[in-house]
């Protein structure tokens, strides 16, 4: 027994391996300068004791300087972990765009990986010190409001102890950190330096000259534990950047973006061609600039159409950061309703934005939309309802859990052949069930109808709610209304509405119908569509009001006999 359950484990153990076998490759950066060394991690997910990946493919644009292996092994809560690191270190053997090739190991092969080498910056040839700075742009002109990348690395050669750095502030600029600090070491010009460097994205408020300040260091070259440091203090000249103001071309009344690319994509979350009126559908936009943060970019909102309501939901916003900068994007979902039947045309949107490489104005443009709309097949079909809005619905708790269950049960029963006999007896109860419990839950819920014929006037009693109708409406103010509107209800006896749909089932008159619907499509978006008028739903529910010696009520009951 022991013997077994040790050899299932081995197995387990080697299954586990055999699935989780992936082979990995990143760099420590994308972009370096001529001369400068970079180090390539090769991960393979196994211990490995004989034998290294082929790294001739490296040689073709790379020069290897030294490579490591390192195995690691980790057991944690039952779940073992092996892996085996190769750490190398390679220098490009031009500029350009270099492309570190994929490598193979044991049938798995690592993806290929970028590198922009750019020209050495003349302050770094021939660079003797032990410890200096070295900054840099990605751009020497700039437009107001638009991305300066600013990099700043501190080399050192000898050990540093005690160091404190400046921050970066920049006057009328707003200064972003771009990613996390990065310490590593590299090789210039046939040296080792171990480099500390910051990068930030840099937002000039104002045209003119954008003076970006030296960095500053302070501290000690390490003599050892024991004796003193010698103490050491560095600075570098300010970095220049001229910045120019919004050209007076770009369009009025529009958030100016000066960005390296924008584009707005967009997707319908359901079928244009085949959509019912008053049913909505929702349009799901996404703006992405890249060289702006989110918070630059502008609201997405469609242009207004008679046949046509909008309900947006709260937007969604992201940055992302890599070595190049900042990318804000905008995501925006906006639930249509289409109030008329047929084909009805949604405008196009077009977002202008300033190319700072091209120095243009472009536009990023989602295309007009064709939306056919059919007419309803009765009333009940107007009210909208979807995944991706919020239009508030009955709160009457029924057991519809167990009613889906017994209702699956037997479509599932019903799909399928049957194996035996047994299963049409078995069929035959499911649904006897089903049938038992809608009857019982119908008489629970059951609402008696209202008897205005027991007291004239009952409706436009003060008492029952109708003087808060009346205020609410005429200061067509929907939220009140609605309050008033369900406690009225709840007056004449029917405690158990709580939504406006649960009051428009009561009446069979289609403008009181109506009107309660167009309340609730007001108060179905959070800043609504249009400015609601209630008198006209105030007059409705005034004109509820039977005629003396009537005997019989306007309103049906909920669920007629």
């Amino acid at each position: 027994m022991v013997k077994h359950l040790f050899c299932l484990l081995i197995l387990s153990f080697l299954t586990s391996h055999a699935f989780a076998v992936a082979f990995e490759a990143s760099v420590d950066r994308s972009n370096i300068g001529e001369g400068e060394s970079i180090m390539l991690t090769l991960r393979y997910n196994s211990n490995v004791y004989s034998g290294d990946p082929d790294l001739s493919p490296l040689e073709q644009q790379f020069t290897i300087i030294n490579q490591q292996r390192k195995n690691s092994f980790q057991y944690i809560n039952g779940q073992s972990d092996s892996w085996t690191v190769w750490t190398i270190a390679i220098s490009p053997k031009r500029k350009g765009n270099l492309v570190v090739p994929s490598i193979e190991y044991k049938g798995e092969r690592t993806k290929p990986i970028q590198i922009m080498v750019s020209k050495l910056d003349p302050s770094l040839q021939n660079q003797q010190k032990d410890v200096f700075f070295h900054t840099e742009t990605d751009i020497k002109t700039s437009y107001v409001q638009g991305q300066i990348v600013y990099s700043e690395k501190l080399y050192f050669s000898v050990p540093l102890d005690n160091s404190q750095l400046n921050d970066v502030e920049v006057e009328d600029a707003v200064v972003q950190p771009l990613g996390e600090t990065k310490q590593y070491r590299t090789q210039l010009n046939g040296r080792s330096f171990d480099v500390y460097e910051r990068r930030y994205v840099i937002f000039a408020q104002t045209s003119g000259e954008l003076i970006i300040p030296g960095p500053r260091y302070t501290g000690e070259i390490s003599n050892g534990r024991w004796r003193p440091g010698r103490p050491i203090s560095i600075s570098h000249p300010p970095t220049r950047i001229q910045v120019l103001p919004q050209p007076a071309n770009y369009p009025q009344n529009n958030t100016w973006l000066p960005a390296q690319d924008v584009s707005l994509a967009y997707k319908w979350l359901g079928n244009t061609k085949n959509l019912k009126q008053g049913e909505p559908i929702t349009l799901s936009l996404s703006l992405k600039a890249k060289g702006l943060s989110a918070a630059q970019l502008p609201k997405l909102i469609l242009n207004d159409v008679p046949q046509l309501k909008y309900y947006p939901e709260q937007p969604q916003t992201q940055d992302i950061n890599d070595d190049n900068g900042i990318t804000g994007v905008v995501s925006q979902n906006i639930a249509v309703v289409v109030t008329k039947n047929g084909e009805v045309r949604l405008p196009e949107i077009r977002i202008p934005w300033f190319n700072i490489k091209d120095g243009r104005i472009e536009y990023a443009v989602m295309p007009s939309q064709t939306l056919n709309v059919s007419a309803v097949a009765s009333a009940s079909s107007n009210t909208p309802q979807t995944n991706n809005t919020a239009i508030e619905t009955s709160d009457i708790k029924t057991d519809s859990t167990e009613n889906n269950a017994l209702v699956e049960s037997a479509a599932v029963a019903s799909n399928h052949p049957p194996a035996s006999n047994l299963w049409p007896i078995l069929s035959l109860v499911f649904m006897l069930l089903w049938l038992i419990t809608s009857y019982l839950l119908w008489r629970q819920y059951q609402i008696k109808p209202i008897d205005i014929s027991q007291d004239d006037n009952q409706l436009l009693k003060p008492s029952a709610g109708l003087k808060k109708i009346k205020q609410a409406c005429r200061n067509n103010d929907a939220t009140a209304a609605r309050q008033a509107i369900i406690e009225w209800a709840h007056a004449q006896g029917f405690t158990q509405m709580a939504s406006l749909q649960q009051v428009a089932s009561l009446g069979d008159i289609e403008e009181f119908k109506q009107a309660l619907q167009e309340l609730d499509y007001t108060l179905y978006s959070p800043t609504g569509n249009s400015a609601w008028q209630g008198e006209y739903l105030w007059q409705l529910i005034r004109n509820l009001k039977t005629n003396k010696g009537e005997t019989s009520s306007p309103l049906q009951p909920l669920y007629p006999s």
